[in-house]
């Protein structure tokens, strides 16, 4: 078996690159379960030197939510009863849980927040693409979903058919 060609993109690119022309200064923060990466894009390129990876994944909340929880009701919580809150917001809910839940997923997206800024986001000046499972925490316990300069990602096949797309291209310029 023979390897004839590979690509490598960094993580979250592909699922960004055909949303079209990213003039000026754009973040891409693609955050997961366990790590947030981060890429400052300029004028459409990745700027290689900003890609971090943080190990500041959404599992860190879940894990604070749970030790809450558990603290109160004796037991431990799975995940699969916390995690519509995080996807979906508390939605009006004002029981105990609820409002125990939006109290840790609103500090843990302003932290999520506060390390965007440390790597060079600046709200009303930098487009903010958010892509990952994290999302849903600054789109329901931020104020950032409300701004234009900010795009949530919410296509789970985004990377894929970015991946896609990216390969297309390659072949029409072999052509």
């Amino acid at each position: 078996m023979h390897l004839c060609g590979a690509e490598v993109f960094p993580q979250g690119f592909a699922a960004i690159v055909n949303l079209g022309a990213m003039r000026g200064m754009n973040m891409l923060a693609d955050i997961g379960n366990g790590t947030m990466n981060v890429m400052q894009i300029i004028d459409n390129r990745p700027l290689e030197k900003s890609l971090v990876t943080d190990k500041f994944g959404v599992g860190i909340c879940m894990k604070e939510i749970q030790k809450e929880l558990s603290k109160e009701n004796g037991e431990d919580i799975p995940e699969m009863l916390i995690e519509p809150l995080l996807w979906n917001g508390i939605q009006g809910r004002t029981d105990v849980t609820a409002v125990k839940v939006e109290r840790i997923a609103k500090q843990y997206a302003e932290n999520i927040r506060k390390r965007l800024v440390d790597y060079g986001y600046k709200e009303g000046l930098v487009h903010l693409y958010v892509i990952g499972g994290g999302g849903c925490l600054l789109r329901n316990y931020t104020e950032l979903a409300g701004k234009a300069e900010v795009t949530f990602i919410t296509d789970i096949c985004a990377n894929a058919k970015g991946y896609e797309y990216l390969a297309a291209q390659k072949q029409r310029r072999q052509r």
